[in-house]
């Protein structure tokens, strides 16, 4: 039986600098999630409003992550 693959919405991530970690020298990195980004929403659209969101931001930007969610059914 073939497997019926339905998209779900995605979330988007953005993962900020919030500053350096004094003993390891690490960045400490906050994270700020967006649920419900539409499944039918192009990636280059999300990237564009996920750098406009960044500019909001008064920390520094360290990635963009974005997850799709499908559910699997026969």
């Amino acid at each position: 039986m073939p497997v019926v693959v339905i998209p779900y919405d995605s979330r988007l991530q953005l993962n900020l600098v919030t500053g350096t970690d004094p003993e390891s020298g690490k960045p400490i990195i906050k994270r700020t999630y967006f649920n419900n980004v539409k499944e039918s929403a192009a990636e280059q659209d999300i990237f564009d409003v996920a750098t406009q969101l960044v500019s909001l931001q008064k920390d520094s930007l360290d990635s963009i992550e974005l997850t799709k969610n499908f559910e699997l059914t026969s």
